[in-house]
Parts: structure tokens; sequence; C-alpha cells
């Protein structure tokens, strides 16, 4: 099992001179999510009713470009953060235009959504979303997009685990809300999440009603509970840096108590699907439209929230509801809490204070004075000094685990993953890896961020949240799949159009020039040079094999790499 002792292996330094640009100026405009498809799935607009790709808050690059990466490493290394992992050719791009450049263009491509993909199958087989959010993630060019939507998949959680199971299409169409405003606003999207059929459906904000103390009816504060706890601001008030605020006792200071979510549940009350027939039993359910406000159904009396911002009575639903949210967006504790989500999603679990205030503040400001810009704090968090020389300065602790989820996908990109046939059928992916998109066991997603592995790491006081979910059967099982899609489902060895096999042809080219396999694999597998022990590794296999034919050699060589520790995590 991958421990921090994997965490000391790269020492070459990469050259940062001149890569943090304005970040705020670097960013396309962005506008809101209108709804992307009718009711039977069928695209209604172009990506620009969702993302306005005119290019007025792109700055003219020439002579303020960032210098040309070091090495193809750094290239890999910064692939394996803003995207599902690199290939040869995003590589050569990368280096060819800088880091700054290579934001910009991803942030202006036009967004590539999974409900389509969903659509195909008539009727879906089990887990059809996870079938297309595979084909997406792993063959789509907006690869920046891509990644962020779904470090927000785990952020704003929903799951088919908990009586969604059956609806597929409608599954796909939420995660497209995060495909769709990647680059937007979090304000924006936090209303695009909370009218959302499915999260309201999720957690029981869909048909929520005022109280009746005659009927015993009281609002339900599920949702209000975990927009504010997981959505948004979490339990404790944080500085800047995301570092907890305590009393004069030493106690963390909460950032809201029970009577502050009993008002949010009452603000959240009067919404269902869009033209209900029957508010209880439902028959006409459009997943697909934001949900509509019923005034008959909602409460309008005087509410309490966030530091003691009071709603005046007899405000209607959807006026309570954007005051309400506007009230959470503007709490300090957004930017601290949601940049510290960004970084360890992408880049590394435990960032520094600094690190996470520096993207905290490009929250709050994306250089033209507009709070909330999500691309801004991407751009921050992959651009940040700490995120490229981490590794550096403190080999022990920079890093993180990779997900299961992710290795695959990335071994597929890696090696052109069936890019003729991509029908994978891959709706066991959760039960043979243990992970899979929008299927956690709960809106607490697959593991918790501030879990901590036992041991040096948490000896250490440090937090290793995709440890969570590896235990022994997992890394097994996860090394099995591995070894499935090197070993017996290859281009070679399977005719299984289907079930992805990867392209082990360039491997097989480099037969005769180990050190060229070698390199090859650690720029596409590894992001950073082979280490010695993995060297003898290598050298000890392709000796044993040196009697085997070429296919042999060449996957079991893959294997060996991807499924070695060093694979297993991200510096």
């Amino acid at each position: 099992m991958p421990t921090t002792s994997h965490f000391n292996r790269w020492t070459r330094r990469v050259t940062t001179t001149a890569l943090i640009v304005a970040f705020g100026l670097l960013i396309a405009s962005c506008g809101g999510g209108d709804n992307l498809y009718d009711e039977n799935g069928i695209e209604t607009g172009s990506v620009s009713s969702t993302y306005k790709t005119d290019t007025t808050g792109v700055p003219a690059l020439g002579a303020a470009l960032p210098e040309r990466l070091e090495d193809d490493y750094a290239a890999a290394r910064f692939l394996h953060r803003a995207s599902f992992g690199p290939t040869k050719e995003s590589i050569a791009h990368l280096r060819d235009v800088g880091y700054a450049r290579w934001l910009v263009e991803e942030m202006q491509k036009p967004a590539t959504f999974t409900l389509p993909q969903t659509r195909k199958r008539n009727p879906p087989r089990h887990a059809e979303h996870v079938n297309s959010w595979l084909i997406t993630a792993t063959n789509a060019d907006d690869q920046l997009r891509q990644r962020v939507a779904y470090a927000l998949s785990q952020f704003f959680v929903v799951s088919d685990q908990s009586g969604l199971g059956d609806e597929q299409a409608a599954l796909a169409n939420y995660y497209d809300i995060l495909i769709a405003n990647s680059f937007g606003n979090f304000r924006e999207l936090m209303e695009l999440v909370t009218l959302s059929p499915i999260m309201g459906d999720y957690l029981s904000m869909k048909g929520n009603q005022k109280p009746d103390p005659e009927s015993g009816i009281r609002p339900d504060e599920n949702y209000a509970r975990e927009l504010l706890q997981l959505f948004s601001i979490g339990l404790v008030q944080m500085d800047m840096g995301g570092t907890v605020l305590t009393d004069n006792n030493g106690i963390p200071v909460p950032t809201y108590d029970q009577q502050v979510v009993e008002a949010f549940a009452h603000v959240f009350t009067g919404w269902n699907f869009n033209q209900v027939d029957n508010w209880n039993y439902p028959k006409n359910k459009d997943w697909y439209t934001p949900m509509a406000a019923y005034q008959e159904h909602h409460d309008t009396g005087e509410k309490t929230l966030l530091n003691g911002i009071v709603l005046p009575a007899n405000q209607t639903a959807e006026q309570d509801l954007s005051d309400a949210l506007d009230n959470i967006f503007n709490h300090p504790n957004v930017a601290p809490f949601f940049a510290k989500h960004i970084i360890r999603q992408l880049i590394t679990s435990n960032p520094s204070p600094e690190y996470v205030k520096r993207v905290a503040n490009a929250f709050n400001n994306d250089g033209n004075g507009v709070r909330g810009s999500i691309a801004a704090v991407v751009t921050a968090a992959l651009l940040d000094e700490e995120a490229m020389t981490g590794h550096i300065d403190d080999p022990q602790t920079y890093g993180k685990l990779r997900e299961p989820v992710v290795r695959l996908v990335s071994l597929w990109r890696a090696f052109n993953g069936n890019p003729a046939n991509p029908e994978f059928e891959y709706g066991w992916l959760k039960g043979r890896i243990g992970q899979a998109p929008l299927q956690s066991p709960s809106v607490f997603n697959f593991f918790s961020p501030f879990y901590s592995q036992a041991g040096d790491i948490r000896d250490m006081n440090l937090v290793s949240p995709e440890f969570q979910i590896h235990n022994e059967s997992s890394i097994i099982n996860i090394t099995s799949a591995i070894l499935a899609h090197t070993i017996w489902n290859n281009t070679v060895s399977t005719s299984e159009g289907r079930l992805a096999p990867i392209n082990i042809n360039n491997l097989m080219l480099l037969d005769n020039n180990r050190e060229a396999q070698l390199e090859m694999l650690s720029k596409l597998v590894l992001a950073k040079p082979v280490s010695d022990a993995l060297r003898e590794q290598a050298n000890l296999l392709l000796d044993t094999r040196k009697n085997a034919s070429s296919e042999v050699r060449a996957a079991d060589l893959l294997f060996l790499f991807v499924s070695s520790p060093e694979a297993a995590v991200q510096k």
C-alpha cells in the first residue's frame, strides 16, 4: 500500500518564471446554466447558451506567455492534475503553448456533455450514466472542463444509490450542469444545483412544504443541513487559509446552529417538479427542468439566517431562495472551504494555509472584482507556486493518492483506450474498483476530506482522503482491473471492442530499445523519471521475458508500471 514514504521520489526542479499570470484576465466570460435538454434528452441549444465563449476577458498573450516547460515530465505532471491524464500529443501541445495559453484554450473549448451519450442506449443499461461518463472522460477534448466537473461532482454530491438508480438520463443531465458551469460562477451553480430535480429528490427538498401543525407537517431539514455543511461553508469557522478558528477555550467556533438550519429549511419550502400535477404523488415528473415554486406551499414567515441576517415576512419562494443563497455565498467561509476542496481534488491533499489563502483570494476577487469565479479558483490553484514546486520543497508530504477511477481512465487515455468503438460496458465499475461517478454511498462522498490514514500520515497530522476507500481488498481489485486492461485486454490480445482495449503497439515498436520503453512509461504513467527500484524491477522482468513475444514483454512492462506504488501517487 502506498504511504508517505512514496512521496519522496523526484527532486528535479522546473522553471517557474512568469508562471503566475493575472488569472482574472485569463478567463473568457462564463454564463449561467440554461436547461440543456428537453424532456426527451434532446439538446435544446448550443454550448454558448450555458457557457459564453466570447474572448472579451482573454488577454492578448504573446510576449506575456510563460516560458516553455522545462521537460515532458513537468507537462505530464500538470496534465495529471488538469485533465484525466496525459497523452503523447497533449504533452507536446502543452510544452508548445505553455501553461497560461493552455488554460485559456481549454476554457474556450465547447463542452462535451454526457446525456447525449446516455441517450444512445434505449432502454439504458444498468448504470448507463457511468458508461457515458467513462466515454466522455476518456475521449472528450475539453479535458480541463471534464476534470473540474468531476471535482465539482464530489462537492455537490448526488448518488444513484438512494432511489435514483432508474433515472439514468436525469443523472447524466445533473452531471452536465456541472460540466456546463465548470468555469462559471459559484453562486449561479449553487442555485442550479439547488433547483435540480435530482438534487431535490436526493436530499428531499422537492416537495418540501410549509409547516402545518394540525397535519404534523414541518419543513424537511435535509437539504438545508447538507448545503451548509458540505456544499458551502462547513461546520466550523475558518480563516482565509482554511485554519479552524477557536474561542478562548480552544473550542472550534461553529458556523451555524440548529435554529439556522431550521430557518433555511423553511426557506426551501414550496418547490417541486415543473408543472407538477400532484404535490405528494406526481405523475408528470420533469427531471430536466429546474424545479418550480408553488407559493401556496411556501412558508412566508420571517427567517433568521447566517450572521443574524433576517429575511422579512411575506416574500415569495423565489425571493427567499435567492436571498438565502446570497446569504450563504457571501459568508467568509465559502472561499477557503471551496478553495481547499479544489486543491485537494486536483493537486495535493495537504496544501499550506498560504496556498489555500491565495486560491481563496481568487474566489473573492477574480482580478476584475467578481466574486465566485470557479475559473479563477482553478487557474490560481493550478498555477500557484506551491503547485509548481511543492514536490521539490516538501517531497515527504506533498501530493495525493490517485482515485481508482482516475487511474483507470488515465490508462485508457495514455494508451488510446478503444478510440474507434467507445461503447464501454462498465456499469459494474463501483463493485469492481470501489468507486464510480455519481455512485457514492452517501452525500458525504466516497471519502471524507478529513480522513487520515493510520501510521505515518496520521502521526504527521496530515490528511489522506482517498485512503479511506483503500484496503487490502480494494487494492487487489484495482490491481486486477489494471491487469485485465494491460495483459488480457489490449489491442493484440483481444478483439472485444466494447471492453476498451488499450493500444500497446507503440511500446511493442520500442521492443529493442529498453531505455525508450522505460522513458515512455515514465512520462505517461509516472510523470517523473523512473526510480532506481522500479528500473531494477523492469530490467528483471524484461530479462525474465527475453524469450517471450514483443507483445508479452510490452504488456507485462506496462502492467508493472501502472500497478506500481509510484503510479498510485500523484506528485
